[in-house]
């Protein structure tokens, strides 16, 4: 007598079900291919093409996700294959969240300079000219900065040279230049006198001055910031213009303006620019000629810097990661086993208590963060708190509803290994989504 057979299998339900996966899957990386076709160097040029290159990862890192999918075949009645999957889309969202960090470190883009930046004598009377300011007469400034300091969140000191090329008529004691952003009015000591063939005379003054400026540090610690000093003419009916004169031909790659054994520490120079634009007071300073919607023209010199992100970020994330570690080890202890549970010295209060101390470590830390900063806003850095808050959160109710006496079938599948399984995912792309969604959207 013959044993009974089992019944069929559904013919091509598992072809279905890659073709199913396959589809979208080449079509999310035939889409990341086109979006990246525009970018010629994505990793220098992130600032400029910020979506295009979100569409690029997102796209590329669910579709090479389905592709492993495809490849492990993953099911439940083979938890191995769930593993490998689990590292394989946590390895993707870690090398994308990677590949920011460092398009945004060496993007070269030459931006937040106030005003409108010139590079040539005639770029600046072109400016003069369109702003109706071409009869002012003009006043040939330049600067060299020696060393820059961030004294706090908000002001940074700075000392160096300031030079004018003068009328010979013009008091050389008496400094042409008002340093309107300088907290202490600046000090402007003369240090040089000397002629010119043309009847002008070249007057050299050293500065030292504390600057307040708003810092935007959205992006610490992969910030940038621009320390730019403003300089108003004082006398009346003259306008200050970059001395391109006495300098070599101007790049902002070339960090002209700046001392060559300047000392950064944090910092990476990443561009020195000259800039006109206009200062608005809506005031007539008792002028009465004067209208309140008058402008004073300004002469910006902008430096702009690149924080050196790895020993900041390294700080921050050290102790996070062991963190993240410890809670993540806390799930293999969970049980309901009397035995185990016995040789574990496993309970459920002792997890939950487990995690409120992790929850105050990292509380401490992000207390740290804010205070480093001083920043009004949310900082990128502050996300790293709030993924590990939402983690231990999750993974304290995970013990709860595990051990609980009513359980979802999800959690108690195969001794809770569906949150062991979940736990990087989760980690990942919510890291990856943070970055994503604070420098390139």
């Amino acid at each position: 007598m013959s044993s009974p057979s089992s019944p069929p299998a559904s013919p091509g339900r598992w072809g279905v079900r890659r073709i199913a996966v396959a589809v979208p899957a080449v079509a999310l990386l035939v889409l990341a291919g086109v979006a990246a076709a525009g970018i010629d160097h994505p990793v220098h040029e992130v600032m400029q093409h910020g979506r295009r290159l979100a569409v690029v990862l997102v796209c590329s890192v669910v579709g090479l996700a389905l592709v492993a999918w495809l490849l492990l075949r993953p099911r439940p009645g083979k938890p191995s294959t769930l593993g490998w999957f689990s590292v394989g889309v946590s390895a993707l969202c870690l090398l994308a969240t990677l590949f920011v960090w460092v398009s945004v470190a060496a993007d070269d883009t030459v931006a937040g300079a106030p005003g409108t930046v010139v590079t040539t004598q005639a770029a600046a009377g072109s400016y003069l000219r369109g702003e109706g300011r071409e009869g002012l007469q003009q006043i040939p400034t330049g600067v060299m900065i020696q060393t820059a300091q961030f004294t706090d969140a908000n002001n940074v000191r700075l000392t160096g040279y300031v030079w004018q090329r003068l009328p010979a008529s013009a008091d050389p004691k008496t400094a042409g230049i008002e340093l309107p952003a300088a907290v202490d009015g600046g000090t402007l000591e003369q240090v040089s006198l000397r002629p010119n063939d043309d009847g002008t005379q070249t007057i050299g003054w050293k500065m030292r001055a504390t600057l307040r400026e708003t810092f935007d540090y959205t992006h610490y610690p992969l910030d940038r910031q621009v320390i730019w000093s403003t300089m108003w003419a004082k006398a009346p009916g003259t306008v200050l213009v970059p001395d391109f004169a006495a300098y070599p031909p101007w790049e902002p790659e070339a960090n002209l303006g700046l001392y060559t054994g300047m000392v950064t520490g944090e910092w990476r120079i990443h561009y020195t620019a000259f800039s006109l634009g206009e200062s608005t007071t809506r005031t007539t300073f008792g002028n009465t000629t004067a209208t309140t919607d008058a402008t004073i023209p300004a002469l910006h010199f902008s430096t702009g810097i690149t924080r050196e992100f790895l020993s900041p970020l390294l700080d921050r994330l050290i102790p996070l990661i062991v963190i993240t570690l410890l809670v993540f080890a806390s799930l293999f202890v969970v049980t309901t086993d009397s035995d185990r549970r016995s040789l574990a010295g496993f309970s459920t209060w002792t997890v939950i208590g487990f995690c409120g101390a992790m929850m105050l470590v990292v509380a401490v830390q992000h207390s740290s963060l804010r205070s480093t900063t001083g920043s009004a806003g949310v900082v990128y850095a502050e996300y790293f708190y709030f993924i590990l808050y939402l983690v231990i959160a999750l993974v304290a109710f995970n013990v709860v509803e595990y051990t609980s006496t009513r359980r979802f079938a999800f959690l108690d599948w195969n001794g809770n290994l569906a949150a062991r399984l979940l736990y990087w995912p989760v980690v990942t792309v919510l890291l990856l989504a943070t970055t994503v969604g604070v420098f390139l959207l």
